[in-house]
């Protein structure tokens, strides 16, 4: 092998790995058990989402993996209540639609700005806790590759899966997600699994939803039809996907 090739051959492999490390993120290794534990809420965000301001943290061990969503944007709040959170999954760590947590599930009339802003005033953090857990009390569990869509109750006692919405620490919106890791693998992991984790609305923004808005809400939209260029839409989540690195306790 000449000089020349094995120059090359270096700087494509650096190339490689280089971009491999910028398209994931390692989770936190986690041994906590515990799904209310602190270590949840004082840790590092892994990445923010700067057009709905959400950022997202990912921990795992051997049992569990969890995923935080939170942000302090009353818009992106608004945007949640109206047409729900997707959290998808893909254990090839690819960005597909392949399994999903979908929760909360959306209002049944969309707020405005004005009435969202309203609604939100009447709470203290502690009452807006209470408000979450009397609002939101369904979530569905949907695996596309089974063509299967379950509805639980957050009242029922179910390991399975948990879900938590929350106001605190100075946060607006606390989402916390736990799924058994022996759902996306049976044999455990070999400390090279990569896991794509999106997030977007449930739904889209239809005319029954249109009509329920302020009128300058409805012009606003049907004006952004005529924009050029990328059309930032006001109503839904941005849909964004991240890679992640599973962790081992090796690698601790």
């Amino acid at each position: 092998m000449s000089r020349i090739f094995q120059f090359a051959f270096l700087v494509s492999l650096f190339s490689f790995n280089s971009c491999a490390v910028k398209n994931q993120i390692s989770t936190y290794w986690q041994n906590e058990r515990n799904f209310n534990s602190e270590i949840y809420s004082t840790t590092e965000a892994n990445y923010y989402n700067a057009e709905d301001q959400i950022s997202i943290k990912v921990f795992n061990n051997e049992q569990y993996i969890d995923a935080i969503l939170e942000t302090n944007s009353a818009n992106t709040l608004r945007k949640i209540y109206n047409l729900g959170l997707s959290v998808w999954f893909d254990t090839e760590g690819k960005f597909k639609n392949k399994y999903a947590i979908n929760f909360p599930m959306p209002a049944d009339l969309p707020f405005s700005e004005e009435k969202f802003e309203k609604y939100l005033a009447q709470f203290s953090p502690t009452e807006l806790n209470e408000e979450f857990l009397d609002r939101f009390q369904l979530y569905e569990v949907v695996n596309a590759k089974k063509n299967e869509t379950l509805s639980i109750s957050t009242l029922q006692e179910d390991d399975t899966y948990q879900v938590k919405l929350s106001s605190k620490n100075e946060v607006l919106f606390s989402y916390h997600l736990r799924i058994p890791m022996s759902e996306f693998y049976s044999k455990g992991l070999s400390g090279n699994e990569i896991i794509g984790i999106g997030v977007a609305s449930i739904n889209e923004a239809n005319e029954e939803y249109y009509s329920a808005l302020s009128s300058k809400e409805y012009i606003n939209k049907r004006m952004e039809k005529l924009k050029a260029g990328t059309n930032q839409n006001p109503y839904e989540l941005a849909e964004w996907w991240v890679k992640f690195k599973l962790s081992t306790e090796s690698e601790q």
